[in-house]
């Protein structure tokens, strides 16, 4: 039985995206893994295809879900998360790619070694046309995530009122911790499952912080890197609250985030800037290192362009 599942979320993917996405899992020098594929409603689901393609590469442990009608990603991933029966699962959508080769046997050594309940690692942040690593990294802030100064406190400031928050791609979740934060979140939150740490940060979950480069993230194709869809996930973070509050509705942190993410509601002008003062000050050295800060270029070329050229070698090949 393999320890791992990697999931695939989709919506009307792309097919070329899709085939990169699997092509890194093609890549791996380890076939000790499953896989899921999770269609949230799309008209053409590629099934058939990424099933001949996976299996033409001796992966073959392979499910998939369709998720009628469309319901957005928390539930796609409810619907695909719940196909898994392995302990842990990695979640990818098209146009992210494992890093490289050795990622996969890489992340089954420190399961086995750590057995970690939430892990992430580092993302090298890439944009597609031509493909070529661009700067971009989550979280601004990782030093309370160093295993040997932990800071639980500070991770759950810095996820429910900095906005600091870690990338959905490549996140490594145990599987059951996962379903049960998705069950609470399907009926509310639409689009960012990754709003489970923030649940699970209020909940005293630990998070384990590996420095290794695990994943490529597509920059600008994503459900949250356009104005437009950071407009929806402003609502979904608010929806993430309410279901925080009527969780929690005791925790400091969770009571502060509610007020000032909802603090346009029913205040004056006046009120509205002191609570938003006082709760995020942004003259805080945090908040000025958050805006000031550059983030890094991280991930190899070379590493990149193999990700295109296998899937592109093994379409022509068809």
């Amino acid at each position: 039985m393999p320890q791992i599942t990697i999931v695939i979320l989709q919506y009307r993917p792309d097919a070329a995206v899709l085939r990169r996405t699997l092509a890194s899992l093609a890549m791996q020098d380890t076939r000790d893994f499953a896989v899921v594929l999770g269609d949230d409603g799309s008209a053409q689901d590629y099934f058939a295809e990424s099933r001949a393609y996976l299996a033409a590469h001796g992966i073959t442990d392979v499910q998939t879900t369709k998720l009628q009608p469309n319901g957005g990603t928390v539930k796609n991933a409810r619907n695909a998360v719940r196909a898994a029966a392995t302990r842990w699962v990695l979640m990818l959508s098209p146009g992210d790619f494992l890093y490289d080769s050795e990622t996969l046997r890489w992340w089954l050594g420190r399961l086995q070694a750590d057995e970690p309940r939430v892990a992430f690692g580092r993302q090298a942040y890439f944009t597609p046309d031509p493909p070529q690593p661009t700067a971009g990294e989550t979280p601004f802030d990782r030093t309370p995530y160093d295993p040997a100064h932990y800071d639980a406190k500070a991770i759950r400031r810095n996820l429910l009122l900095y906005d600091d928050g870690i990338s959905g791609a490549g996140l490594v979740y145990e599987r059951t911790l996962f379903l049960s934060a998705l069950d609470k979140m399907a009926d509310h939150v639409r689009l960012a499952e990754d709003f489970s740490l923030r649940l699970f940060a209020v909940q005293g979950v630990r998070f384990t912080r590996y420095d290794r480069l695990t994943v490529w993230y597509e920059y600008g194709g994503g459900v949250s890197t356009d104005a437009a869809a950071r407009a929806r996930m402003l609502g979904d973070w608010r929806a993430m609250l309410e279901v925080l509050r009527a969780e929690y509705p005791r925790d400091r942190t969770v009571r502060l985030a509610y007020e000032y993410y909802f603090n346009d509601r029913r205040k004056s002008r006046l009120v509205r800037g002191l609570v938003g003062r006082l709760i995020v000050p942004q003259n805080a050295p945090f908040k000025k290192a958050q805006r000031a800060w550059q983030p890094p270029t991280n991930g190899d070329a070379a590493k990149l362009r193999t990700v295109y050229e296998f899937a592109e070698k093994e379409n022509a090949a068809e």
